[in-house]
């Protein structure tokens, strides 16, 4: 017998970009959309037509009893009329908010949607179908976003939409709707303690879903083959192969591997010239790493998928990118030990060149030890723009832990960009030193180590 497909959630709150990411993640999967809200939508929209006042529990029974309710294929509807578009007017979402905590609604519209559910292969979208709906669902997601960030995604949708409205009085709106949804006693909004939370403020919608598959995709194999995650799974199968073509064909050495903690959040920073500096910092590191790469990576057929399923996580490069940050405290927190180029991009061979000030404020708001590296050789094995490699020796130093306590007062961005001047002077001292050994090659001329 086929095993059925997952039930997948996607909770959240107003303006968090659920409706967006469900409907891609649907198509994705080849899955069923179900956004519960609609369902909810379409009960008010009953309830309004035919006047029945919210307090008049025993009416709205009797009318609700013998209704049906439909959403399906971006449609809605009810007694087999198609109420799509009347259930957008401004009037029935405000209505909607306050009859969705009645109970006699509720009780109307929650075995719908579990009815739904039940054959599997289905996204629920709303703001309870991991808690309340559907709490045995196989994966479920919490988005979430900046306040902000969803109040300008709600007034562009009513532009969209051609109603006028004032930013300040959308804004104010959302903030109220969460304080009602957060606090009602019936299905208040809330996280599931087992639902994996996503930050979509400055992520595009074709990322946040292309992680979300990526999670189903590893949690429908664990569940087939009973196999610990993927990720790591991968990752163990692949680095004594990575150590051995890059000890034969590179003869990459590595100094200082006893100065890296076996174990606990770390944060190693390198400098960065060659594609090859990730796998071969890796293959030289004496634990697991995992790292930040560009997002365009990402997007890359088959090794986006690959570099995603060995610890990798996306990182915008144009002006910042709040949600890298935030993932990248996470797994620090959870005891990974993350890769940082606080350089940001590949430079010349034995150069550093202008930092960024990410690597130090993740070093001062995470609290963990920093461990500069210095790798040499890969920028003329493999430099940027050449087809490819050539067989250059490569050499790894890691340098004594650095620690950044978090200083009170004084400004938080100078506190960050001395930070990150420490690692990247600490960084240069490592390739001094490398110089001072021998066989190091040449070095480029200093610059000046600049914070911007």
């Amino acid at each position: 017998m086929k095993p059925r497909e997952p039930v997948i959630t996607i909770d959240g709150p107003a303006g968090a970009g659920k409706t967006t990411v469900a409907r891609g993640l649907a198509e994705r999967l080849g899955y069923e959309l179900v956004r519960t809200g609609d369902m909810y939508r379409a009960a008010t929209y009953s309830i309004v037509r035919a006047g029945i006042p919210a307090d008049d529990t025993e009416a709205l029974r009797r009318h609700l009893a013998p209704r049906t309710i439909e959403a399906t294929d971006g449609r809605v509807l009810l007694d087999g009329e198609d109420i799509t578009a009347a259930i957008r007017d401004p009037a029935i979402d405000k209505a909607t908010s306050d009859l969705s905590r009645l109970a006699v609604v509720r009780d109307k519209v929650m075995p719908l949607q579990r009815a739904r559910a039940a054959a599997g292969g289905v996204v629920l979208e709303g703001r309870d179908t991991g808690t309340v709906v559907c709490p045995d669902a196989d994966v479920k997601f919490f988005l979430t976003a900046s306040l902000d960030a969803r109040a300008r995604r709600r007034h562009a949708d009513l532009v969209a939409q051609g109603r006028a409205a004032d930013p300040a009085v959308v804004r104010a709106d959302v903030e109220k709707r969460d304080a009602q949804d957060s606090t009602r006693a019936l299905a208040p909004l809330v996280k599931a303690p087992d639902a994996i939370e996503v930050d979509t403020t400055d992520v595009a919608i074709p990322e946040v879903v292309e992680r979300l598959a990526a999670e189903v995709a590893r949690r429908r194999l664990r569940a087939a083959t009973g196999a610990a995650a993927p990720t790591w799974r991968l990752y163990a199968v692949l680095k004594p192969i990575v150590v051995a073509l890059s000890r034969g064909y590179w003869r990459l050495q590595a100094r200082g591997r006893e100065r890296v903690p076996p174990e606990g959040p770390l944060i190693l920073v390198s400098n960065h010239s060659s594609v090859l500096d990730p796998p071969f910092i890796g293959a030289a590191a004496p634990r697991r790493l995992t790292f930040l790469a560009k997002a365009e990576l990402f997007r890359v057929p088959m090794f986006g998928a690959l570099i995603r399923a060995v610890g990798a996580h996306p990182l915008r490069r144009e002006g910042g990118d709040p949600s890298a940050l935030r993932t990248a405290l996470r797994l620090v927190k959870e005891g990974e030990a993350l890769l940082v180029f606080p350089e940001g991009t590949r430079g010349p061979e034995g150069a550093l060149r202008e930092a960024k000030a990410g690597a130090g404020m993740l070093a001062v708001l995470s609290g963990a030890p920093v461990v500069p590296v210095w790798i040499r050789g890969t920028g003329r094995a493999w430099p940027k723009g050449a087809r490819l490699p050539r067989p250059v020796k490569v050499m790894v130093t890691f340098g004594e832990p650095l620690r950044f306590e978090r200083p009170q007062g004084g400004s938080r961005k100078e506190q960050y960009e001395a930070a990150t001047r420490a690692m990247m002077a600490a960084i240069a001292r490592l390739r001094d030193e490398a110089v001072a050994v021998g066989g190091a090659g040449p070095v480029e001329p200093r610059r000046s180590l600049q914070i911007h």
